[in-house]
């Protein structure tokens, strides 16, 4: 498979699911080789984080940049899109994978409780898509990938505001593709089980039985990003497999 270098525009870098798909195309995964390297504009809530991961991009032959924000502030969102384009002229995949998790009974919720969740899983994606749809439909290219959750598409015992969220955001996604199809604009939603993070407070040091790692997801978004100009991936459910120290 040839490497086609991409400018990749990643919420929620800072950690968890996004810093792996950072680390697996922007540090471990270049093509070092042909001196060819995906450019990256870095952002999430942590202006350490990000800013240490792009140092590691850039040091690799990359090129990257770092700008916080908080996705629940529409002005800021629209900052990164403009510093992104100003910087590297285009962009060409957005991965919205920014996202929290609170989980109770639905009695037990605020009202702010729940309209965060869903600021954050659903607001948030459409506002990126929103100010990046424009620059890639004039290109007549680009890929939008969304990272939501199996919880999107089976509901589960405390998950109200959090299922809402992700069912939601897979709605989105769907009758987003037809909105910008006819542009050659790749539009995928990414939906895994759980994975081993400290995502909604949980251990990430926890070993389950049935469990992904981070870099599962980032391996999903790897494929997806060399994907066939001629196909777009609409959704894939990523299920993990029983951990071998736990297999029969």
């Amino acid at each position: 498979m040839k490497f086609q270098p991409k400018t990749i525009l990643i919420t929620g870098a800072s950690k968890g699911i996004g810093r792996a798909i950072v680390e697996r195309l922007g540090i471990n995964g270049p093509d070092p080789e042909n001196k060819i390297y995906h450019s990256f504009i870095l952002t999430a809530r942590s202006k350490d984080k990000i800013q240490e991961l792009a140092q590691k991009i850039n040091q690799t032959g990359g090129k990257a940049i770092a700008i916080p924000c908080d996705v629940k502030n529409e002005k800021e969102i629209q900052n990164v899109v403009e510093e992104g384009l100003k910087t590297f002229g285009k962009i060409d995949v957005l991965i919205n994978n920014a996202g929290i998790g609170k989980f109770k009974r639905v009695d037990e919720f605020t009202y702010e409780e729940f309209i965060e969740i869903i600021q954050v899983n659903l607001i948030a994606p459409f506002l990126f898509t929103k100010y990046v749809v424009p620059s890639m439909i004039k290109n007549k290219s680009g890929q939008i990938i969304n990272i939501s959750s199996v919880a999107g598409l089976n509901g589960f015992k405390t998950g109200t505001a959090y299922s809402a969220s992700k069912f939601g955001l897979n709605g989105f996604t769907e009758s987003l593709r037809e909105d910008v199809k006819d542009y050659g604009i790749a539009v995928t939603v990414i939906c895994p089980g759980g994975v081993r993070t400290g995502f909604g407070g949980s251990d990430e040091n926890r070993i389950k039985d049935f469990l992904l790692e981070p870099d599962d997801v980032a391996h999903t978004v790897e494929y997806l990003i060399h994907e066939s100009e001629t196909a777009n991936t609409k959704l894939i459910e990523l299920k993990p497999r029983k951990r071998k120290e736990f297999r029969i």
